[in-house]
């Protein structure tokens, strides 16, 4: 399995010098690139790779990326990708199209907001599989939208579910997503 997809060769836990009790009680998983390009302990020195993660630790990181990706707006580029269809799925589309012209009140725009959520998150999280999203019935006076994201946890040893509750303010367009 490729590292990319957030897994780590069971040798490689044999060469990093952790027992396998140790990695029971964490997830083991690959971070990130954020993760890895940040340093949140720069005294304490780690062999590179090592991908040792306390299961709330790893969903507190990947609900700050979640929230950057529902944060980023994609411009509307289809006509522009119709002769390069991978590129529709490469980076260059990085983020969720901008919904402000839909109404949550309307039942079709509510289920075109859903799907574009989930397709961006099964598109650009690949440490999420299984991904649904859930969104609360709006009700009239209320300036954000409430929804939960479920999803499964591609980690190691074990592939827990996991639910993140998100928000969206209706008047700023700006998502918060907690786990």
């Amino acid at each position: 399995m490729p590292l990319s997809a957030g897994f780590l060769p069971v040798r490689s836990i044999k060469r990093s010098g952790y027992s396998m009790h140790k990695v029971r009680r964490q997830t083991l998983a690959l971070p990130s690139i954020l993760d890895r390009l940040l340093d949140d302990a720069p005294d304490q020195t780690q062999a590179a790779g090592l991908l040792l993660f306390e299961l709330p630790q790893f969903k507190q990181g990947l609900a700050r990326d979640l929230e950057m990706l529902l944060n980023t707006r994609v411009m509307a580029l289809s006509e522009l990708f119709e002769s390069y269809p991978l590129a529709r799925q490469s980076i260059l589309q990085f983020g969720i199209p901008d919904l402000s012209g839909i109404s949550l009140l309307n039942p079709d725009d509510r289920n075109l907001l859903r799907e574009q959520l989930r397709q961006a998150i099964e598109r650009y999280e690949p440490r999420l599989s299984h991904v649904r999203v859930t969104l609360d019935t709006p009700r009239e006076l209320e300036r954000h939208l409430r929804f939960r994201v479920d999803a499964v946890l591609k980690v190691h040893p074990h592939r827990p579910p996991v639910t993140f509750d998100a928000t969206l303010q209706l008047s700023s367009k700006v998502y918060r997503v907690q786990g």
